[in-house]
């Protein structure tokens, strides 16, 4: 069989025969498409990951770097430098618009009663515009933030945070009101059952007046993909929360921290 020499410009040795050369083109083109930085954080070489928080760390799959991101970084909390900011007046209008949204969760009706979601489309930059101050954790590969408040003071801080002394409490006649729960005093058995009886409030039980309620807020980047390849992504704001309804007076040591 008559071999053919062909010589590769990147190549200073030729390629003595056609199948070599295909070989050699396959092998070239394959390391540059593996070359990338598709998301913005990460260098993916010969199909390993590397992880941009760590000096020459890397893994086989995204699957393990996300798992090593989530233990050994726990707490890393910067956001990415590239990140445009937004003028103030933005931020205190995207800070009206979600408590607007928790407003209108607080419905007084015992069905709605418990955990609530709220879902909005939301930037980046307006995201660490609100809760920069407050992020706990932020996962460079997968592009999410998370934040959590809870305890005796959460409520002021999210007061602060949205500049509304009323954000997480809805009144309605008859001295009913439904609230955010971000605390719970410690209380005896006795003193759990006659606030319920005061309050005429029997929504939690005692198990769930003892469990931890906190604010979990979350940004995270979604992308879907279609037949073609042609992909597209948006960023959503995400509240987690619990409620409940009770007369007039029956929050106030939980809402009030002063």
């Amino acid at each position: 069989m008559l071999s053919i020499r062909e010589t590769h410009p990147s190549q200073a040795e030729p390629i003595l025969s056609k199948h070599g050369f295909n070989i050699h083109n396959t092998r070239i083109h394959k390391l540059q498409n593996h070359i990338s930085n598709s998301s913005g954080d990460n260098l993916i070489l010969h199909t390993r990951v590397f992880c941009t928080l760590c000096t020459r760390k890397s893994f086989k799959n995204k699957r393990g770097l996300i798992r090593h991101e989530r233990y050994t970084h726990s707490t890393y909390n910067i956001p990415h430098a590239n990140l445009i900011s937004l003028p103030k007046e933005a931020i205190n209008e995207f800070k009206i618009t979600i408590v607007y949204l928790i407003q209108w969760q607080l419905s007084n009706h015992s069905s709605s009663i418990g955990s609530q979601c709220i879902t909005i489309s939301c930037l980046e930059s307006q995201f660490v515009g609100v809760f920069r101050n407050y992020i706990a954790w932020y996962a460079p590969t997968q592009q999410t933030y998370e934040c959590v408040f809870t305890g005796e003071y959460a409520y002021e801080t999210l007061r602060s945070i949205f500049g509304d002394s009323n954000w997480g409490i809805r009144y309605y006649t008859g001295s009913q009101q439904t609230v955010v729960i971000l605390f719970t005093p410690t209380q005896t058995d006795q003193e759990i059952d006659d606030n319920m009886k005061d309050s005429g409030c029997n929504t939690f039980s005692q198990n769930q007046n003892a469990a931890k309620f906190e604010m979990k807020v979350k940004w995270e980047r979604r992308g879907i993909k279609d037949t073609i390849n042609h992909e597209c992504t948006g960023g959503f704001l995400i509240l987690r929360f619990t409620m409940d309804t009770a007369f007039f007076n029956h929050f106030n040591s939980i809402i009030s921290c002063k």
